[in-house]
């Protein structure tokens, strides 16, 4: 009678089915698919946010924003695990989902501010190398006239000069070294023998420039020299660049 009791029960066990594979909770889907899109939406934000505080070139933002969108893209299938678990092992995958997301977009922005300060200082540099003998050229050419071309010079002077610096060169010349030129045959050469940057960005800069020139006249046929410095601003305008400001030192 046992032999047979214990048979029975081994065959109820044998035909009993494995139970069912849990259903997808839909609360586990919901935060799963707003955890992709919110983690996905704060790196798109902050990326061009980022970019536009630094300025960064619309090319950069446009790369780092295809970046982030595919790493999204690629994390779904682990989200996919999650949606249909809600075990332990569904919120370790949610875990490393939000980890790989944000990891991927420091990454991206470690990269994109890396690729920007370099070419900003790239870009400095040259302008610094620029401006320096720019700077020497326009300064002597300004203070260089002939008695016979003064107002030929003083027209070439004005087309390398801006702002308020040009109306007062202008006031200048018309009212007192055009007539005094002319008057006592005053010829006077400039040329630089030396110019240092001060400070410098991509659209202007303030340059310190040594001067050695001559200075003639009808009274005093025999040459002056003569020593300066000058404080010289520059300004890009275009291709090239503008004096906006002269101080003597």
């Amino acid at each position: 009678m046992t032999c047979e009791l214990e048979n029975k029960d081994v065959a109820a066990e044998s035909t009993q089915e494995p139970p069912a594979a849990a259903a997808p909770n839909p609360a586990t889907a919901r935060q799963a698919a707003f955890l992709r899109c919110g983690l996905t939406a704060v790196a798109l934000g902050a990326l061009v946010a980022t970019g536009a505080v630094l300025e960064f070139p619309l090319w950069f933002i446009i790369a780092s924003t295809l970046v982030v969108l595919a790493t999204a893209a690629l994390t779904y299938r682990s989200e996919v695990a999650l949606i249909r678990s809600a075990t332990v092992r569904g919120r370790r995958t949610r875990t490393l989902v939000a980890v790989a997301l944000l990891a991927a977009s420091t990454a991206t922005f470690a990269a994109v501010a890396h690729l920007h300060l370099t070419v900003s200082d790239e870009r400095t540099g040259q302008t610094r190398a620029a401006v320096a003998g720019k700077a020497g050229e326009l300064t002597a050419g300004v203070l260089t006239y002939k008695a016979p071309t003064v107002e030929d010079d003083v027209a070439q002077a004005k087309s390398h000069l801006t702002g308020d610096f040009l109306d007062s060169y202008s006031t200048l010349t018309a009212d007192t070294i055009i007539p005094q030129a002319k008057q006592g045959q005053v010829e006077t050469h400039w040329e630089a023998s030396g110019a240092s940057v001060i400070s410098a960005e991509s659209d202007s800069a303030v340059v310190l420039v040594f001067l050695r020139g001559t200075t003639a006249s009808a009274a005093k046929p025999d040459p002056t020299y003569l020593f300066s410095s000058v404080r010289v601003r520059m300004e890009a305008s275009g291709d090239q660049w503008l004096i906006s400001q002269l101080e003597p030192l």
